[in-house]
């Protein structure tokens, strides 16, 4: 176990997990029940929601507020679920997972990943959409371009840029990342491992924003490349607050710049 009064590591290693951390049946399992916190609660609500004639019963995943409202519902669950769940799987404490104050340094990670993951998507998108001729909207700046009263803009940029890069980085740096870089070490040395495990939480996580199967060429690729850099300032500074004011901070700029740029007349 690390002195947790002393430990601050300045440079990419790997995690010393107890020998029974991230069991595979135990870490399936809490996948599992992630999943179910994460879509049940949301599903739940907009039932409710057009049962009560809140929404069109025909369509309602078209109602941009409810929309919101139901991603709140799914993201208190899923929260209180992994932060009860991560330590026991882990076999270690919350604060080693990364849920401690960050220093000067960890911050200076996090500021440089910002800049490095806005260069290297914007990047990697425009060269997609110039290759393919084809240009797809994330599902989360769609439903941006939904929102019509201002109170609704700001509840979606609250949801955008401070919920959502919480939760995503608790699911898939803390949860993904660790449990993936606990399974590739057991079966190689040196750097390689991690760096594989960086590269594949970050496949993951571009996955999950695919809203089609075309999706997954243009909005994918580009956040699989965003989610390695989101992942390497987590295994840098091994602080789940740096990663997150990573993502957050991305998420603003992308938010703000539909704002100025795209919002119609």
């Amino acid at each position: 176990m690390r002195n947790n009064s002393t430990w601050a590591p300045s440079a990419l290693s790997p995690t010393p997990w107890p020998h029974d951390a991230w069991r595979p049946a135990l870490t399936i399992l809490a996948g599992f029940g992630a999943v179910v916190f994460y879509v049940v609660p949301p599903l739940a609500y907009l039932i409710v929601a057009a049962m009560l004639h809140l929404v069109d019963p025909r369509q309602p995943f078209r109602s941009a507020d409810q929309l919101l409202i139901a991603q709140l519902v799914g993201y208190i669950p899923i929260a209180i679920y992994l932060g009860f769940v991560l330590p026991r799987v882990a076999r270690t404490s919350l604060r080693d997972l990364g849920f401690r104050r960050p220093n000067a340094s960890e911050m200076g990670t996090a500021l440089l990943g910002t800049i490095v993951m806005w260069l290297a998507v914007t990047l990697i998108g425009a060269a997609i959409v110039a290759a393919t001729h084809r240009h797809d909207t994330e599902n989360a700046i769609a439903l941006l371009k939904a929102m019509k009263t201002p109170a609704e803009q700001l509840a979606f940029f609250l949801l955008a840029c401070v919920l959502a890069p919480m939760i995503e980085e608790l699911i898939f740096r803390v949860f993904i990342f660790n449990a993936l870089s606990k399974y590739f070490f057991a079966i190689g040395r040196g750097i390689a491992p991690l760096i594989l495990a960086i590269v594949v939480s970050g496949a993951i996580f571009g996955a999950v924003h695919a809203g089609s199967v075309g999706q997954l060429l243009t909005v994918s690729v580009p956040l699989t490349v965003g989610g390695i850099v989101l992942a390497y300032v987590y295994a840098r500074t091994h602080n789940y607050w740096a990663s997150v004011t990573t993502h957050a901070l991305f998420n603003s700029i992308s938010v703000l710049a539909i704002f100025v740029f795209h919002q119609k007349p």
